[in-house]
């Protein structure tokens, strides 16, 4: 039996249990964990890139698997270019920066996206999106059976701050003992931003990383919805459709929709929960997240790097151009390199490419 009718095989059960499983609310176990002010990296993992070579990092991002509707079909368009990314790319970690599952039905979309990224080898880290708990699936749940797969470095965290709120601190063995030199902070801005708490979770976690390293590890947040910079760039393009930028902002990219950070009751961009000015007080390097399907821009805003990463798939708001993954690579000072690795016909090529 062919791999196409294996997943075809996958799905009868479910398909033939539709109203019920459409009807369940499946929920996960609340997670215990407290943040800890004073100790905000005792819950931080670390790893390892090998000395004298820069660790490659993907990011996946908007894939949308679904249970019944149209998405579980473009899924396996997605899984083809999940392989075939993997494959050329050859990244030591993955991260993927939320709207995994979608629709009202995903019980059988996380399972299915788990087992492909357990077959792939490689560890991964998610965040979640706006879509994800739309159905009949809660964060938690979807959490549970993500952390199934033995290679997934996901943390629920403190619910107070939603869930998904966790620190990777990529580091490298010396004779002196061990170095960090990137701090990721993986955020749930699944719904609308930073909230205040959110914002009190990333900056102590990036004021502690600094007194560890003395300032000398890079700061990276990765989260799904844009953050009002991303519109605060917006006027700096010459030409969005083919992506020309003022000189002075290092703009790479295009922007195709309309930005959907936070704003006010005028419809304004807003630094929810003060987010920005913490990161400036901490000298965060990047900014880095996903929401947006059309968009796949990168540029500083007041010494920050904010950057969209690429989609995956041919769900809803695709382009061909845009159909892939973010490829970073990682090395003794932080990150050295960026590319939007586009997939199109079996193919791959970087729509940009940038180097640190």
């Amino acid at each position: 039996m062919n791999k196409y009718w294996e997943k075809l095989r996958d799905i009868v059960p479910t398909l033939q249990n539709k109203k019920v499983v459409r009807a369940t609310k499946y929920r996960g176990a609340p997670s215990k964990e407290r943040f800890d002010s004073e100790h905000p990296l005792a819950d931080a993992q670390t790893f390892y890139k090998e000395p004298g070579r820069d660790l490659v990092i993907l990011n996946l991002t908007d894939m949308h698997f679904a249970d019944f509707d149209y998405r579980y079909w473009t899924a396996f368009d997605a899984e083809k270019t999940m392989k075939r990314l993997v494959k050329t790319v050859r990244p030591d970690l993955i991260t993927v920066t939320g709207d995994i599952v979608c629709s009202d039905s995903t019980v059988g979309a996380i399972a299915r996206f788990t087992r492909d990224m357990d077959a792939l080898g490689v560890p991964w880290a998610p965040i979640f999106g706006n879509h994800d708990d739309e159905g009949n699936c809660d964060l938690n749940y979807l959490a549970d059976e993500m952390l199934k797969s033995r290679l997934c470095l996901f943390k629920k965290g403190d619910p107070a701050f939603g869930c998904g709120n966790y620190v990777i601190n990529i580091a490298e063995k010396t004779d002196a003992g061990d170095r960090i030199v990137e701090s990721l902070i993986l955020t749930d801005s699944h719904h609308g931003g930073f909230s205040e708490n959110q914002t009190v979770f990333f900056e102590k976690t990036a004021e502690a990383v600094n007194a560890l390293t003395g300032g000398k590890a890079e700061l990276s947040v990765l989260c799904h919805i844009p953050t009002a910079e991303y519109e605060y760039l917006v006027p700096h393009f010459i030409d969005e459709k083919n992506g020309v930028w003022e000189e002075g902002f290092g703009g790479v990219g295009e922007k195709h929709e309309s930005v959907c950070c936070g704003r006010d009751a005028n419809d304004n961009p807003v630094d929810l929960g003060g987010f920005f000015e913490a990161a400036k007080r901490v000298r965060l390097a990047h900014v880095i997240c996903g929401h947006e399907h059309l968009n796949d821009y990168s540029a500083v805003f007041e010494g920050v790097r904010h950057t969209y990463t690429l989609k995956l798939g041919m769900g809803s708001g695709f382009r061909r151009e845009f159909n892939g993954g973010t490829v970073f690579t990682v090395g003794s000072g932080g990150i050295t390199s960026m590319a939007q690795r586009c997939v199109r016909r079996g193919k791959d090529r970087d729509l940009w490419r940038l180097k640190f």
